[in-house]
């Protein structure tokens, strides 16, 4: 096996005999015209005829170009590009990326959402009124423990809002109860061949006003339901009047 020294010296050899033979490779060129020279050159081949002028190719990797060495000389002259990555296109560096506008739409005039069906509506978002009646509950908690005034106000305003929203939704189930019934009606006759009676808006507001009455009454509401409208009635008057 050989030592370090001995590769060493060796390896001095070989670069002393290379150097040796570009040194008489260099003296017989001096002595040929440049048309023997290039004529030399094509015979030999580019590759192979730099390898024996300017000497054997470095084993070493030649560096990639870092960032720093594609930057331009001169503000005015074109930037030099690696060839291994794909030039992008002009323009592209500078091009930002355009974020998605976000889409605002109200589902009440959007065709997506299809049309509006009131009584799938109210079934679908019943649970609602539960919602209101759980709230109602724990606002009439909250109302025995405020003491301040404005505040017991303002809670008072939210509850009866919450009661009459709960209210109409009720009046609404049973006025489409009504409605169903009628039609129910209406088809009967129909079926037997004879002539329906189809209620107008007036005979249809009385006969939900004497079910009304009757709900009042059995309920023991009616009095305290006669006194208020007496006294909406009369502030109407005053007003119509100009009293104030």
């Amino acid at each position: 096996m050989s030592s370090p020294s001995e590769s060493s010296s060796a390896s001095e050899h070989e670069a002393s005999s290379e150097d040796e033979t570009q040194n008489a490779i260099r003296d017989d060129l001096k002595g040929m015209s440049f048309e023997e020279i290039m004529k030399l050159k094509e015979e030999l081949g580019a590759k192979v005829y730099k390898e024996a002028v300017l000497g054997a190719k470095s084993s070493r990797p030649q560096k990639p170009k870092t960032k720093s060495d594609l930057k331009r000389l001169n503000k005015n002259r074109p930037r030099e590009m690696s060839t291994r990555r794909q030039v992008p296109f002009l323009g592209a560096e500078h091009r930002v990326e355009r974020k998605k506008a976000v889409e605002l739409r109200d589902p009440r005039f959007d065709e997506k959402s299809g049309s509006y069906n009131a009584e799938s509506f109210k079934k679908n978002y019943q649970f609602v009124s539960q919602i209101r009646t759980k709230e109602v509950g724990q606002l009439k908690k909250q109302l025995d423990e405020v003491e301040d005034d404005e505040e017991k106000h303002q809670i008072k305003d939210t509850m009866q809002r919450l009661i009459n929203k709960n209210v109409e939704d009720k009046k609404w189930h049973t006025k489409q109860k009504q409605l169903k019934k009628e039609r129910a009606g209406i088809q009967k006759k129909h079926n037997l061949g004879q002539q329906p009676h189809y209620l107008t808006k007036k005979e249809r507001r009385a006969k939900e006003l004497v079910a009304q009455f009757e709900k009042l009454k059995d309920t023991g509401k009616l009095n305290k339901h006669m006194e208020k409208r007496r006294k909406k009635n009369a502030a109407k008057d005053r007003k119509r009047i100009g009293i104030e």
